[in-house]
């Protein structure tokens, strides 16, 4: 018997736009609040160019080559250590696409010189904790914009009561630098 490998399909993802980026799905949403506590993060922050055939980036985009943007830059906020990260769903786990991904992200990372690492993160990987999980849990619950908007709120209200919303802005400069570098560590 000839065993077929089946293609992992996508199903209708929610788009939510808040914390000063945008979650493709509530997947991307689950991650970003199983790491807020402990790490900085960027969501779709960078984007390799590179060519089809070398896997090589570049900075000179021509017709030919191709675009992949990871999900996620993160980077520690003790212990400085940063990854760009890709969210996948347990069944996409031996496509092809992903060890392209992979081969392109750790390419550019060396032609950068980076101290990033590249990590695939599976969505059975992403672990909340009793609160976190209640808290991913009513946000599903939520339908209209509107109540998006004040769940994020309210949920950034727990980092740092006294600050302007964290989430509600585009990131800061030095946030950027510190998770792109690792400078001008962000409390």
């Amino acid at each position: 018997m000839i065993m077929q490998e089946s293609k992992f399909r996508y199903g209708k993802s929610v788009k939510i736009v808040n914390w000063g980026c945008s979650f493709d799905s509530l997947t991307e949403l689950k991650f970003a609040i199983s790491i807020i506590e402990e790490y900085a993060f960027l969501r779709e922050r960078v984007s390799i160019y590179y060519h089809p055939g070398t896997k090589q980036s570049t900075n000179y985009i021509r017709q030919c080559h191709r675009r992949y943007t990871p999900d996620f830059l993160i980077r520690h906020k003790e212990t400085g250590k940063a990854f760009l990260i890709e969210i996948k769903p347990r069944a996409f786990e031996h496509s092809p696409q992903l060890i392209l991904r992979k081969q392109v992200a750790e390419n550019y990372i060396r032609w950068k010189n980076y101290d990033w690492k590249y990590k695939v993160v599976f969505d059975d990987e992403i672990i909340l904790t009793a609160e976190q999980l209640e808290q991913f849990e009513d946000c599903c619950k939520l339908k209209s914009k509107s109540a998006f908007k004040l769940w994020f709120e309210e949920y950034n209200r727990r980092f740092d009561r006294s600050a302007p919303s964290f989430f509600k802005h585009g990131v800061s400069n030095a946030q950027i630098a510190f998770v792109m570098f690792g400078t001008e560590k962000r409390n």
